[in-house]
């Protein structure tokens, strides 16, 4: 296994974030549900952790709502319908919609970067293959 660490600043990682959320995030398939994620690991590229990342917003009801729920059901009915095929571990390729809602969101990725990276974890690139 070959592992690879390349630093950057939060800001330069924020502005990777904006422009090229596909090399983070991916979509999680298990059964019926699906969700939006990122990875991160120790120094060492080991002990992997996989966030759920969502966003919430109240509806006109007044009740919170993902902001991501309709673009990830519509990836997943692509997903199904053969349009792509599936990675590894029910790991997902984004869909260009959640792509550009996923640049649409300074705070989220600002959020993703907080809490993803606590001391001594590190955010991982997605490294999707298609079979």
């Amino acid at each position: 296994m070959i592992k690879i660490g390349i630093e950057a600043t939060r800001g330069k990682l924020r502005c990777d974030l904006l422009s090229h959320p596909a090399r983070y995030f991916f979509l999680i398939v298990r059964g019926s549900r699906a969700a939006l994620c990122i990875r991160s690991c120790n120094s060492q590229g080991e002990d992997i952790t996989m966030h759920i990342i969502d966003g919430l917003v109240s509806d006109a009801n007044g009740n919170l709502i993902s902001v991501f729920e309709e673009a990830v059901e519509e990836a997943v009915m692509a997903l199904n319908s053969g349009n792509r095929c599936l990675c590894r571990e029910g790991r997902y390729p984004i869909s260009f919609h959640l792509e550009r809602i996923i640049s649409s969101m300074p705070d989220l990725i600002d959020w993703t970067i907080s809490s993803a990276l606590a001391p001594g974890r590190n955010i991982l690139l997605n490294a999707s293959w298609e079979v």
